[in-house]
């Protein structure tokens, strides 16, 4: 039997999935903006949005297998808030500084309580600038229960234990009708349950060697594929991103995040048996500046797509502009920006053992999109 639980710092299939997730939210948001530059609306690309339950499972995986060993270890703590930080924070500054400061240029009203909301990532039920970076509010919380577990061993599993039982009494309630609304539903997210059951595939891969084989990712995937399509049929959905209470936000959430789960297990357990191109890996590991510029590049690409022959836009034409031009200045700033600073950072922020560990296990580290 060949076991994966030695292998998991350098999942190329996990790493592509990643990549794959975000190429989703950004053909949701393209087909989502339609209507902006005179193109149909397909209903079918709805299911893009669920890339960001896709990452919440990654994450609770990712950082698991990154600091599962460190649990019960406060010395490490200071380490595992600096990389944190680094991997999350810089490239969040500056596409939200400095696209509060081009369009305060413009003449476009910016909200000075939106910019703090979104550099600052405390829970909150209000927007954020971009948008899409109302998921990063969940990891943040994520992140602090984890360092619980770093600390004090009892206090964290007690702490998860209280977070989930949580979660769950939210669902009894929103099956009843009765959610919890306002702010605490931040926190009785079911998202919540997507971070654990990341851990729990953590936790099992890195305590049993598993055959590789095909079988449970293709399992996974019917599984996924079946709830994309009742969900198409009877129209389940979240009322927006700040819906925690629906059945489309609770129960639903759930489903997907289960399926979610399964299709991370089949990746590590594929990962002997197949080959990963570099270019899948490299769009892995610009997935989370891919998540956090392309609304902001779509903004701008809207006003090129409008010009379109109507043609061609009843044919996807302005959805694919707005696809690629997202993309490739997502990469391009990955490139020259967020690759070099975060390595930048690590070398000068990080001890010599923790910035070398962090640099070899690159390609599980990245826990955001």
């Amino acid at each position: 039997m060949s076991s994966t639980a030695g292998k998991i710092s350098t999942i190329r299939t996990v790493e592509l999935a990643r990549g794959i997730a975000a190429m989703l939210v950004v053909v949701f948001h393209a087909n989502a903006s339609a209507d902006e530059f005179g193109a149909p609306h397909w209903s079918w690309l709805s299911f893009g949005e669920h890339g960001v339950d896709f990452f919440f499972v990654l994450s609770g995986f990712i950082i698991t297998v990154a600091h599962g060993r460190e649990v019960g270890q406060p010395g490490v703590a200071r380490a595992y808030l600096l990389k944190r930080a680094i991997r999350l924070l810089p490239p969040l500054w500056i596409i939200v500084l400095g696209w509060a400061a081009l369009r305060t240029i413009m003449g476009v009203a910016v909200d000075p309580a939106m910019v703090a909301r979104s550099v600052l990532l405390w829970p909150s039920l209000s927007p954020t600038l971009p948008t899409v970076v109302w998921t990063l509010r969940h990891e943040m919380l994520f992140y602090a229960m984890f360092l619980l577990l770093l600390v004090n061993t009892r206090v964290g599993l007690g702490a998860f234990a209280l977070w989930g039982l949580a979660s769950v009494g939210q669902l009894v309630l929103a099956a009843r009708g009765q959610a919890i609304g306002g702010l605490p539903s931040f926190f009785l997210s079911t998202f919540t349950l997507d971070f654990m059951m990341g851990m729990g595939v953590g936790l099992l891969h890195g305590r049993r060697a598993f055959a590789p084989g095909f079988a449970p990712l293709l399992i996974a995937l019917a599984a996924l594929v079946a709830l994309l399509v009742a969900e198409a049929r009877f129209g389940i959905h979240r009322a927006g991103t700040m819906d925690y209470t629906s059945f489309g936000a609770t129960w639903w959430t759930l489903l997907l995040g289960i399926a979610f789960a399964g299709i991370l297990h089949g990746l590590v357990r594929i990962e002997p048996r197949v080959r990963v191109p570099q270019a899948g890996v490299f769009l892995g590991a610009a997935s989370y500046t891919i998540y956090l510029l392309h609304t902001i590049v779509n903004s701008f690409t809207q006003r090129v797509a409008v010009h379109l022959p109507s043609s061609l836009k009843a044919l996807g034409a302005g959805h694919i502009l707005l696809i690629v031009a997202g993309t490739l200045a997502a990469m391009a700033f990955y490139l020259t920006i967020e690759k070099p600073l975060t390595r930048a950072l690590r070398r000068r922020l990080l001890p010599r053992h923790a910035a070398a560990t962090s640099s070899g296990t690159a390609a599980s580290s990245r826990s955001s999109p």
